[in-house]
């Protein structure tokens, strides 16, 4: 994992991570405010940049063309619970000579918040 910067919300997921190992009875009610621009910009920096695109049909690049008002966008829907997944993108893939096997290919803003939410619990 490669960090821009320690920012807030690594501080703030390294203050959690220390409150849930000294009080494994404390409950936390909600980590979704972790989701700002500058995290998920570290994640949205973490993904393969070569990986193929969802159903939406927006690679790596496109995206970060306007970077910082696309993730504002995504914030901003977050916090207002407006955010909907897009469906993944099927394709088969072959198994066997006869077998195929499904494979549901993310799209990029789905990437982004699925990794931001991944690091998240993973802490």
């Amino acid at each position: 994992m490669q960090y821009t910067e320690i920012g807030k919300t690594w501080t703030k997921l390294s203050l959690i991570s220390g409150r849930a190992r000294r009080d494994r009875t404390f409950r936390f009610c909600s980590l979704a405010h972790l989701l700002d621009v500058e995290f998920l910009r570290d994640c949205y920096d973490s993904l393969n940049r070569n990986k193929a695109v969802g159903i939406d049909n927006v690679n790596w690049y496109e995206y970060g063309i306007n970077l910082d008002e696309n993730l504002e966008q995504l914030v901003s829907r977050l916090k207002r619970k407006k955010y909907t997944p897009i469906p993944a993108r099927r394709v088969y893939i072959p198994k066997s000579e006869t077998e195929k096997r499904p494979l549901g290919i993310s799209a990029l803003e789905n990437k982004i918040v699925e990794r931001g939410i991944t690091w998240i619990l993973e802490r």
